[in-house]
This record gives C-alpha cells, structure tokens and sequence, in this order.
C-alpha cells in the first residue's frame, strides 16, 4: 500500500472537515429604512482579526451604534457572539432596529444547542425587542440582507421596556442535527423609542461537537492497528 497516498488523502478530508474557505461572518443591519452591510475582513472591518467583526461607531439614520463586536469560533466549541456597547435614539422619532449576524462553517457532528441573551434598557419605556436564533444544517449564509435569517428558528424571546431603567436576559437550550459543517444565524429586531437608549445588547448561541466515547476511540484504534498489521503481514509475503 502507498502509506504517502493515504496520509495526503487523510490530510485532504480534515482540511475539508475543518470549514469552507468561504465561510462568511457577516452583519446586516436596518435602522428606520436605513440599511447596513459589513462583512468580515472588508473595509468596514476595524479589526484585522479572523472571526472577529468589529464596526467602527456611527450614527445610522439617527441612532448612534456604538462598540458594535461580532465574533465567531469553529470546532469543538461553536460559538457564534453579537453585541453592542450602546444604541441610543436621538433622532426625533421613534426607529425600527433589526440587527442579524450569521457565519457558515461550523464544524459538526453537533446535537444540542445552548443560547442566551441580555440587554439594559435606558430611558427606553415603550421599547420592543424580540431575540432569534437560527441554524442550518444546510450551511445557508445568513445577513446577506437585514431579513435574511435561513434555516430554523430554535429560540425566541421578546421584551418590552418599562420605566427610566429596565432590564432583560433570556437563556435557553435544545436538539439539533447538524452533521459535518453548519450555520447559525442571530437576529435582534424592535423599536427603539425616541430618547432611549438600549445599553450592552449581547447574544450568543453555542454547539460542541459530540465527542466519541472512550470505548469507541479504543474499539477504532484497535481496528487501524489491526488493518496496520495484516498490511505489513501481506508485504512480507
């Protein structure tokens, strides 16, 4: 047997396991009609890091975007984080927000999910948001546009803002099927009232990978030395 051919073929299917090269962290935004796009490693992009989306602050028809971070890990631990230091509304009238971040290439086989999300509410009564996540076992990009949220809704949670200052957090968990490589997709949406503000927004969604148990390792293990050997057996032959 050609033991170089099987070590490049090896070699071949873990570079394709480990994610496309086009796997995209991306964010699309829509503020009062006002609509927004940043890709990963573009111009928009302040922070020269792979898997890390960092926009730099601005004032979105009106509303001030500030500390605005996406990031995104594949492997063992999926992780897929959107936040923002603060939105505040000065514009004069109250603003329809819809924030959704999405990447492709996550790394499967993957079972469960776990999400969670927060925010502070600031002089924001009457404010909405409703909170989403998304997952593809077809490994859809996601945030191409403000709307664009592809495969299935696995959690939601909704708020409205009471009084001068209010708070929110959500966490949830759940089955999926995801098999070698997926994609997870995040959306904030409401409206943000006149005056207020909405202070360190945060979701995140997470998947591990399943992990063999220790019998099977071994049973696999056992089973290349075995092959190994009746290969070396037949060669002396």
């Amino acid at each position: 047997m050609n033991w170089k051919f099987v070590l490049a073929a090896v070699t071949a299917a873990m570079v394709v396991l480990a994610g496309p090269a086009g796997a995209t962290l991306q964010i699309a935004a829509d503020i009062g009609g006002t609509t927004f796009l940043c890709v990963d490693q573009t111009g928009c992009d302040i922070n020269l890091t792979p898997g890390v989306l960092q926009v730099s602050d601005q004032v979105i028809n009106g509303v001030e975007v500030n500390g605005s971070i996406q990031t995104s890990t594949k492997g063992v631990s999926n992780i897929l984080n959107t936040s923002s230091l603060s939105l505040i509304n000065n514009s004069g009238a109250d603003k329809a927000i819809t924030f959704t971040v999405s990447d492709t290439g996550f790394v499967g086989p993957v079972t469960q999910f776990v999400t969670a999300g927060s925010g502070t509410w600031e002089n924001a009564g009457g404010s909405t948001i409703t909170l989403e996540w998304f997952n593809s076992a077809a490994n859809a990009q996601g945030a191409t546009f403000p709307g664009d949220t592809p495969g299935s809704l696995i959690d939601s949670f909704s708020d409205t803002a009471v009084g001068a200052a209010d708070a929110f957090s959500h966490s949830g968990s759940g089955a999926v099927v995801d098999g070698a490589l997926f994609s997870m997709t995040e959306q904030a949406s409401g409206t943000l009232v006149d005056g207020g503000s909405l202070i360190n927004r945060g979701q995140t969604e997470i998947k591990l990978q399943e992990v063999p148990e220790p019998g099977s390792l071994a049973l696999l293990g056992g089973a290349l030395l075995s092959t190994a050997c009746i290969m070396r057996r037949r060669r002396q032959w």
